[in-house]
């Protein structure tokens, strides 16, 4: 997980900010385990407006628990190491008593024209849980993960309203996307200005 953590840094965080402009006061959000999203967890506890936040990750609570400000609802379930997640049956279960106005996505492969894809078994069936119930489902996706197949088809390209990416992102692939009805929004600027409390609408 640390690993993955470092990987695309910068880019992970302006998809963190960007994606923070799209959550609304008081609304109830979803994150998956993923690394952006848990970069978009450590930014969200320092927005000031309450949200209730839905997650899987152990170390998405632990970020968002130092906001005082936010509702933090862990699903509960056998922890898997490997993803520093809950998973299993309980984990499942769980998921499906939660409809949620956004949930924020990652993968570990996406092609525009089919869908994500996924390589750890025990976490992606959460994912399509929560993605039949929420509202809007957003993926955060870096560059790197354009063009890749993994071992696991998660979601339909049709189950995906809108995709916050960065500016190393495959145009034509971009444009497969805006083709198909899937909004898209490129995270750029400078990344040296991070620092500062993220704004939401």
């Amino acid at each position: 997980m640390q690993q993955r953590l470092s990987l695309h840094r910068q880019e992970k965080e302006l998809i963190a900010r960007e994606a923070i402009e799209l959550i609304k006061p008081q609304q109830t959000v979803f994150l998956d385990g993923s690394t952006t999203c848990l970069v978009l967890a450590r930014q969200l506890a320092a927005i000031r407006h309450p949200l209730t936040v839905v997650t899987h990750s152990a170390m998405a609570c632990m970020e968002l628990g130092a906001a005082a400000e936010h509702t933090t609802i862990g699903l509960g379930g056998q922890f898997d190491p490997a993803s520093s997640c809950f998973v299993g049956p309980t984990a499942e279960e769980s998921a499906g008593r939660f409809f949620v106005d956004v949930a924020f996505f990652s993968t570990k492969g996406f092609l525009p024209e089919e869908g994500t894809f996924e390589s750890a078994i025990a976490t992606f069936r959460i994912k399509q849980i929560i993605a039949k119930q929420a509202a809007r489902v957003i993926l955060l996706v870096d560059h790197s993960k354009f063009g890749q197949r993994a071992l696991c088809k998660v979601l339909d390209i049709g189950q995906i309203h809108e995709v916050v990416t960065g500016e190393g992102a495959p145009a034509d692939a971009l444009k497969q996307l805006e083709d198909r009805g899937v909004k898209v929004r490129v995270a750029c600027g400078d990344p040296s200005l991070l620092g500062g409390v993220p704004h939401a609408s």
